[in-house]
């Protein structure tokens, strides 16, 4: 079975068995650099293409992983200030940002939307209407999204609470709308604050992460028929995020701080 990951796999060694030289010139043979820019990929579901942002607050663009050609999704916005891209089932996309930029704090959280974008050549964006934290879980198999949510896009939560939400994308309209909303998990404080990331077991589970404090986090994973929620991860007091779920959904790699135990010095994230 042949795995396409969107990001550079670079194994961190010891210090003693550094090798001097650029690491992008000695790349092990399954791995091999795409662009020289870009954030935030994302694999369309037929494997033929990578989605990406061209930065922060920035464009939204698109590789074909067969010609190399590289598309840019929203030039046509004038002033674009999208963080995220991600592939729908049908072909089309989920862009995620604000309408402008105001500032960084300001437009990663109350601001941050979800839009529409059509996979036809020259389309513009279209609001959901829907104000969001983060990144969110888009389905490979079906119109199903999840999101989450604080206190900053929901004046209905507590200020120091979070929930995760799922919602079905409804393009049979006019006009793309989100139906069936359903809050399936909530956090009454900071303890753990959430973040949609992928849907899995035929869009019957869903892994999310649980930011905690003190720069912690933890893989978490929710039956969405039971509302059964799993810590995966089970190491308190390290950083552990999903970051991309295999195709069986048995397995997802994971952003973690594992290294500095071994090279020493103040804890970050790889």
């Amino acid at each position: 079975m042949r795995l396409l990951f969107a990001f550079l796999v670079l194994a961190v060694p010891l210090a003693a068995e550094r090798k001097p030289g650029n690491p992008l010139e000695n790349l092990p043979p399954n791995i091999e650099m795409l662009t020289h820019f870009g954030e935030r990929a994302d694999i369309s579901p037929d494997n033929q293409g990578v989605a990406f942002m061209a930065k922060s607050f920035g464009d939204a663009m698109v590789i074909d992983l067969n010609t190399r050609v590289i598309q840019c999704l929203t030039c046509n916005v004038p002033g674009a200030a999208f963080l995220r891209v991600m592939h729908l089932v049908t072909g089309d996309y989920i862009l995620i940002g604000p309408d402008h930029f105001e500032d960084i704090h300001i437009s990663r959280t109350r601001d941050n939307e979800l839009w529409f974008l059509s996979k036809e050549r020259g389309s513009r964006p279209v609001k959901l209407g829907q104000k969001m934290s983060e990144g969110a879980a888009i389905s490979k198999q079906t119109l199903k999204i999840a999101f989450s949510q604080t206190s900053a896009q929901a004046p209905d939560l507590a200020v120091e609470a979070s929930r995760l939400v799922v919602a079905d994308l409804d393009l049979s309209g006019g006009t793309p709308k989100l139906i069936n909303k359903k809050t399936v998990y909530e956090s009454r404080d900071r303890s753990c604050v959430l973040e949609a990331q992928d849907f899995y077991d035929h869009d019957a589970k869903m892994t999310f992460t649980c930011y905690e404090p003190k720069g912690s986090a933890a893989v978490m994973g929710i039956d969405l028929e039971t509302g059964k929620a799993t810590d995966f991860s089970k190491a308190p007091g390290s950083y552990n995020e999903p970051e991309g779920i295999f195709p069986d959904g048995l397995y997802t790699t994971v952003e973690a701080d594992r290294q500095y135990e071994r090279l020493g010095g103040q804890r970050s994230r790889v």
